[in-house]
C-alpha cells in the first residue's frame, strides 16, 4: 500500500457507529423499563406543549414530519397524560322539541347521567303504558264517567220530552230518518196524515201547519244544538277527568326524574314532556296489532316509529367510562366519522323517515372537552371535511346534516339545535402540505397557530443504547417478541444510525427498526432460541435486502459477465469509475458507472455528452459549468484556456441528475489532459466547487456497498475500494460484512477533502501545481499549453492563406500598425 492510501485511508472503526457497551449493562431486555415517552424531538415536545398549554380558539396543532415516526401514537402518550389531569366533560343528548320537532334540543348533563336518564325514561315510559291504561279501568273511574254520562244523558232527554210535548200541541209527529235527520209530520188523530188528507186542507190550515212545522223545526234545531253541546261538554268533563286520573300517575313520575336531575333545560324539557303526556293520553289506550302496524309502514301510511319514541333519550356522547378529558384519534377522517350525521330510514315509496333518535354523533363531538388527533392529508381528500371543519372551528358550534354530498336523495328537513364546542386539533401531515395551506387558504394560519415539527432523527439522545433497549422491550410488551441481549440490541442500534444515514443519530421512524425487531424474533423463533441475538439481527438485515434486491443483482451479474463494461482493476488514462444510487422504493443500491473522457486541440470547450442528449438533469449541467470554472482557476492563470473536450457517462440510458459524479468526472478529465492513468479498482464519489474541495454527497453508504458487491462477484483483489469526500466520513454506517472485510485488508475506503487529494490516491502521483515540474497539474497546465499553441499556430495559418498580400510596416515607420493592400492612410 502507498503513503498516499495509507494517508487517506478510514479504519472500520470509522465506518460503523461508536457503541458504549458499558452502557448495556443487562443480560436481557427484560430488565428495562419499556419506552412510553416521547424522546429525541424537542422542538416538537415544545411545540405541543405550547399548543396544549394555551387554552384558546385557534392554537389547534399540526404536526409535520415524515410518515412511519410514530407520531400518532407518541402525541397519544402526551395527550393522554394531560388529559387524566383534565375534567371529565358532559354528556350530550338530544331531545325531541315538542314545539317545532324539525328542531331537535340539544343537551349537555353531568358526565355519566346520560345514559342513566335515557334508563330512566324508559322505565318511566313502560310503567305509564300499564298503569294509565288500568287506571281507566279502576271502579272510582267507571263510576264517574258513568255518573256522567247519566247526567248529561237526562240533560238530553229532558230536552227531547220537551221538544216531543211542544209537537203534540202542534198536532204533529216527530221522526227520525236512518241518515239523523228529524221529519215533522202533520198529525190527523192517533196517526200520520197522509199526502192526499194535507193536499184536501185549505189553504188557511196549510199556512197554519205550515207555521206550526217552523216554530217546531226552530226548537228541533235548538235542542239538537243543545245535544251537541251537552255531548261536547260529556266529552270535555271524561277528558278531564280522564286528565286528572292520569295526571296523578304521570306528574308524581316525571317529578322524581325533575328532582334527581338538577338541570335548567333538562327539566323545562321534563315539564314538557310531562304536559304533552297528559294532552295525548290517547297513546296509552289499545293500539293497533302489531301486524296491522306493520302493514301500514309497509305501504309507507306511517312512518316506521314508536308511538312513545317523542320521549326517548338520544345519547349522542357517553362520557360515564372517562377518567379524564377525551383523546380521540380518529383512523379514517371522513365527513360521518368526523362530524357525525343523520342517518334516514327510507320506505318502499322512497320517502325517507328521519327523527332525533337517528342523529349520530362523530369524532369532533365525541373529543369535545378533549382532544382529537387524524391525519390532514386523508381529511383533504374527503368531499365536503374540509369546509365543514373550518367553519366549525371558526363558529365554535357543530351542526348537523344529512351527509348526501352528491344530492342523490331528498334531504330531511330535520335541523337539530347546534352544539358548542371546544376540541383542540392535533392533525398530522407533510410539510408540503403545511406550506400549501399556509399559502393558499387564508384561514389555516388563524386555525393552526402552532407547527410541531419532528426531525427525521433523534436529537440529543446522550445514551442511544438505552433508549434502544427500552424501545425494544416496548415490542415486548406490545407484540410478545422475544427478549434482546445486549449485543443484538447494539445491532439495532447500529440499524437506527444506518437509517438515519448518519453515525452520531438515530432515525426517528422507529416503525422501521421495529421491523426489524419483529423480523429477528422471527428468525430467533424458528431456530428455537430462547433470546434473539446479533445473528438473528443481522439475518433479519440479510433477508430484508433479499427480499428486494432481485434488480440490483441483476445489474451486478451484467457486470461479471461483460454486458456492462466495468473495469475493477488495471490502470486506465480519461477513465474512471463513478458512483450513483438506484432508489426503488423500499430498497436503494449503489452501482458503479464507468465515466470517460475524451480531449483534443480546439475551442469547444467541455461538452457535456448526457447534456446533448438531453439525459442529465439541472443539478448534473451545472456541476459541469463548476468544472470549467475549476479549469479556470487553476490552469487560465498566465494563459488562456483553448481546449475541447467531452464526458460521458457509459452505458447510461436513463435521465442522469445529481451532481455526486463531479469529482469523478473532474480526474478523469485532468487524467486525459495529463495523460496519467487512474486506478480502476478505486471508485470515487462527490461533488466539487470551482476552487477544487470535496463536497459531501447523498446516499454514501449505499454507494460503498454497491461497488464492494459488484467487487466481489467479480473477485476481491484487496487492492479494491471506495474515495468518498472526508465530509462524508459522519454519514457513513456500513454492513458487517464489509467492516469484516475492511479488517482482513480485502476492501478498503478512503476518505479526501479535496481534488489534489483525490488525485494523489488515484493515480499515486505528487498533484503539485502548475509551477512544480513533473507533477501531475504541471503535466496538465503543459498539455494545455501545447494545445494553446498549436491552435494558435493553426490560426496564423488560416489568416496568412485569407491574407497572401498581407506585409508588416518597414522598420522605423511612423505607423506601427499592419498594412493592408489599398488601405489609404489618413
Amino acid at each position: 500500500m502507498t503513503d498516499f492510501q495509507k494517508r487517506f485511508e478510514l479504519s472500520p472503526q470509522d465506518a460503523e457507529p461508536s457503541i458504549q457497551y458499558s452502557r448495556l449493562d443487562f443480560s436481557s431486555t427484560d430488565e428495562l423499563e419499556p419506552l412510553d415517552e416521547i424522546v429525541g424531538q424537542p422542538r416538537a415536545v415544545r411545540a405541543l406543549e405550547l399548543g396544549l398549554g394555551i387554552d384558546a380558539s385557534g392554537y389547534n396543532i399540526y404536526m409535520s414530519g415524515m410518515s412511519g415516526m410514530g407520531k400518532k401514537a407518541m402525541v397519544k402518550k402526551l395527550l393522554s397524560d394531560k388529559a387524566e389531569k383534565s375534567p371529565v366533560p358532559p354528556d350530550w343528548i338530544y331531545v325531541n322539541n315538542f314545539k317545532q320537532e324539525d328542531r331537535p334540543l340539544a343537551i349537555s348533563i353531568e358526565p355519566g347521567k346520560g345514559k342513566e336518564l335515557k334508563k330512566d325514561m324508559e322505565e318511566l315510559v313502560s310503567r305509564l303504558k300499564e298503569d294509565v291504561p288500568r287506571a281507566f279501568q279502576q271502579e272510582d273511574f267507571s263510576k264517574e264517567k258513568m255518573r256522567l254520562t247519566e247526567q248529561y244523558e237526562n240533560m238530553g232527554k229532558e230536552a227531547f220530552e220537551k221538544l216531543d210535548r211542544l209537537a203534540m200541541e202542534k198536532n204533529l209527529f216527530l221522526q227520525e230518518t236512518p241518515d239523523g235527520r228529524i221529519v215533522l209530520i202533520p198529525k190527523k188523530g192517533d196517526r200520520p196524515m197522509s199526502a192526499e188528507e194535507f193536499e184536501a186542507l185549505s189553504q188557511e190550515e196549510k199556512d197554519a201547519l205550515s207555521n206550526d212545522q217552523q216554530d217546531v223545526s226552530r226548537m228541533v234545531a235548538e235542542v239538537i244544538n243543545r245535544q251537541s253541546e251537552i255531548g261536547q261538554k260529556l266529552r270535555d268533563e271524561v277528558r278531564r277527568i280522564e286528565r286528572d286520573f292520569a295526571s296523578r300517575l304521570i306528574s308524581p313520575a316525571i317529578d322524581e326524574i325533575i328532582n334527581k336531575y338538577q338541570n335548567e333545560k333538562l327539566q323545562k324539557w321534563l315539564a314538557s314532556v310531562k304536559e304533552h303526556m297528559i294532552e295525548n293520553l290517547n297513546r296509552f289506550r289499545t293500539r293497533e296489532s302489531g301486524q296491522q302496524q306493520a302493514l301500514a309502514s309497509l305501504i309507507g301510511a306511517v312512518p316506521p316509529d314508536d308511538s312513545f319514541s317523542d320521549y326517548a333519550i338520544n345519547v349522542v356522547v357517553d362520557n360515564s367510562e372517562l377518567k379524564g378529558a377525551p383523546v380521540i384519534i380518529e383512523e379514517s377522517p371522513n365527513y360521518k366519522n368526523l362530524f357525525g350525521t343523520i342517518t334516514g330510514t327510507f320506505d318502499r315509496t322512497g320517502r325517507l323517515f328521519t327523527s332525533f333518535l337517528q342523529i349520530k354523533s362523530g369524532s369532533i363531538l365525541r373529543a369535545n372537552g378533549g382532544y382529537l388527533v387524524f391525519n390532514l392529508m386523508e381529511a383533504l381528500l374527503e368531499p365536503l371535511v374540509w369546509k365543514e371543519l373550518k367553519s366549525t372551528l371558526k363558529s365554535g358550534e357543530l351542526e348537523y346534516h344529512i351527509y348526501d354530498p352528491f344530492g342523490v336523495f331528498s334531504t330531511s328537513s330535520l335541523r337539530p339545535e347546534p352544539i358548542q364546542i371546544k376540541v383542540k386539533l392535533v392533525v398530522v401531515g407533510t410539510p408540503l402540505v403545511y406550506h400549501l395551506l399556509q399559502l393558499y387558504d387564508e384561514d389555516f394560519p388563524e386555525l393552526f397557530k402552532v407547527k410541531a415539527e419532528f426531525a427525521p432523527e433523534l436529537d440529543q439522545i446522550s445514551n442511544p443504547e438505552l433508549l434502544i433497549g427500552r424501545f425494544v422491550q416496548s415490542q415486548r410488551k406490545k407484540h410478545s417478541t422475544l427478549s434482546f441481549d445486549p449485543h443484538a440490541v447494539a445491532e439495532i442500534v447500529k440499524i437506527g444510525a444506518r437509517l438515519a444515514g448518519e453515525k452520531e443519530k438515530i432515525t426517528s421512524e422507529l416503525s422501521r427498526v421495529a421491523d426489524i425487531i419483529r423480523e429477528s424474533d422471527f428468525w430467533a423463533r424458528k431456530e428455537s432460541a430462547q433470546m434473539v441475538g446479533v445473528e438473528h439481527v443481522r439475518k433479519a438485515v440479510e433477508e430484508k435486502i433479499y427480499r428486494s434486491n432481485l434488480i440490483a443483482e441483476k445489474m451486478r451479474e451484467l457486470i461479471a459477465n461483460g454486458t456492462l463494461l466495468i473495469d475493477v482493476d488495471g490502470l486506465r488514462i480519461g477513465q474512471v469509475n463513478g458512483l450513483s444510487v438506484i432508489q426503488l422504493g423500499d430498497y436503494a443500491f449503489g452501482r458503479p458507472s464507468r465515466i470517460t473522457a475524451s480531449v483534443g486541440v480546439g475551442a469547444a470547450g467541455i461538452i457535456n455528452i448526457e447534456r446533448e442528449s438531453h439525459l442529465s438533469g439541472s443539478s448534473f449541467d451545472k456541476a459541469i459549468l463548476i468544472l470549467e470554472g475549476y479549469m479556470r482557476n487553476k490552469y487560465a492563470s498566465k494563459h488562456p484556456l483553448s481546449l475541447s473536450a467531452s464526458l460521458a457517462m457509459e452505458q447510461s440510458y436513463g435521465l442522469i441528475e445529481g451532481d455526486s459524479a463531479t469529482v469523478a468526472e473532474l480526474v478523469c478529465l485532468l487524467s486525459a489532459f495529463a495523460g496519467i492513468p487512474l486506478r480502476q479498482d478505486i471508485a470515487i464519489t462527490g461533488s466539487v466547487n470551482q476552487w477544487g474541495q470535496i463536497q459531501a454527497v447523498g446516499g454514501v453508504t449505499q454507494k460503498v456497498e454497491g461497488f464492494y458487491e459488484v467487487c466481489k462477484q467479480i473477485g476481491l483483489t484487496g487492492n479494491q475500494g471506495v474515495c468518498i469526500p472526508r465530509s462524508n466520513v459522519r454519514h457513513l454506517v456500513l454492513r458487517h460484512e464489509i467492516l469484516d472485510a475492511m479488517r482482513d485488508g480485502r476492501f478498503h475506503i478512503w476518505a479526501v477533502k479535496d481534488v489534489d487529494e483525490a488525485i494523489e490516491l488515484l493515480t499515486e502521483t505528487p498533484a503539485g501545481n502548475i509551477d512544480k515540474q513533473d507533477t501531475f497539474h504541471w503535466r496538465v497546465d503543459q498539455r494545455l499549453l501545447e494545445m494553446l499553441d498549436i491552435v494558435k499556430q493553426q490560426k496564423a495559418v488560416s489568416i496568412e492563406r485569407e491574407y497572401p498580400a498581407w506585409r508588416m510596416p518597414s522598420e522605423g515607420s511612423r505607423d506601427p500598425r499592419p498594412r493592408f493592400p489599398g488601405e489609404e492612410k489618413c
